[in-house]
């Protein structure tokens, strides 16, 4: 059994629970960031999200970008350190524990596992410490976990701090995600075009747009809310599949009025609806005057692409 079988995403741990867990002792008195682990082929990352009381050369770039985790490695490495090499070549998993803040009311909190990393890139102008990019193979995107989803959800200008890596990943998939995510085979893509939720990377990008609430109702539940494309998937192109500003979250019911263009949205956002629908349909729908999208001017091209289709049918009840 692998040692770190016994750890469970989301769940907190402090050093010393880790420490004998793992059957690590030394885990107890590190105090860097990154400890390797005498019992497997591992290293652990420790990160503070939060660097309130720590020097400005410590101000590190950590934190979460869909199910990317972006990471400044301590300021004696270098893209060719021995350590980053290994994480770089695949020699060695990291495992990812993160926590807000170090302390609360003068007491030490514990880490929150994140489980594995992937390396997916490097900021080619960071040195000492260097910037990293890793996939988090094991990131929820479901989770009703809170401290999970508060981690996910952490900025860095939450704490009033600013981003020194102009590599931010907005809008950009790895070539491992973009491979597994644009070019399926037939059965994935059957898959992929009739469940139209979107997993993983896109999904987690649209629930940031978004809020993480449907666009219409204020619900908040992730686990019902679709990442909805405005231009179906089978009619874009591989870069509109995975344009966040083709993405609506959506509860299921205004999902699927959405893809069957029963409703649609001028470009100052207010909600068209069809003449298909009764007053009675309305009325059971809850759907009120003055119901508004938020537009972005990024959203406008697939709108009225969407807003096209839904004219054509209406025409066609005329």
């Amino acid at each position: 059994m692998q040692p770190f079988n016994v750890l469970n995403v989301g769940r907190k741990y402090t050093k010393k629970d880790l420490a004998n867990l793992l059957n690590e002792p030394r885990l107890t008195t590190v105090r860097e960031g990154v400890a390797s682990c005498a019992n497997s082929n591992s290293y652990l990352l420790f990160v503070d999200l939060e660097k309130e009381g720590k020097e400005e050369r410590f101000h590190f770039d950590d934190y979460f970008r869909g199910d990317f985790f972006h990471w400044d490695s301590q300021t004696t490495q270098h893209i060719n350190t021995p350590k980053i090499q290994d994480i770089v070549l695949g020699n060695t998993l990291p495992h990812l524990f993160v926590r807000i803040k170090q302390k609360e009311k003068g007491k030490t909190l514990p880490f929150i596992y994140c489980g594995r990393l992937r390396y997916d890139s490097y900021n080619a102008n960071s040195s000492k410490p260097v910037h990293l990019i890793y996939q988090n193979i094991d990131h929820d995107d479901f989770t009703e976990n809170t401290d999970l989803l508060e981690v996910y959800r952490w900025k860095p200008s939450d704490a009033g701090m600013t981003t020194k890596s102009p590599d931010t990943k907005e809008g950009v998939v790895s070539k491992e995600r973009e491979k597994n995510y644009i070019r399926p085979n037939k059965t994935e893509w059957r898959g992929l075009v009739t469940s139209r939720v979107g997993h993983g990377y896109y999904r987690q990008e649209v629930i940031q747009k978004w809020h993480g609430k449907c666009a219409l109702t204020g619900i908040d539940i992730l686990p019902v809310l679709i990442a909805s494309h405005i231009v179906p998937w089978p009619e874009s192109n591989d870069d509109e599949k995975l344009d966040v500003e083709n993405g609506i979250l959506l509860s299921p019911l205004f999902d699927a009025l959405f893809a069957k263009h029963l409703i649609s949205f001028a470009d100052d956002g207010s909600l068209l609806i069809s003449s298909k629908l009764s007053r009675e349909d309305l009325d059971r729908l809850n759907l009120k005057d003055g119901v508004h999208l938020a537009m972005s001017e990024g959203m406008l091209p697939y709108i009225r692409r969407h807003r096209k289709q839904f004219r054509d049918l209406e025409s066609e009840l005329n």
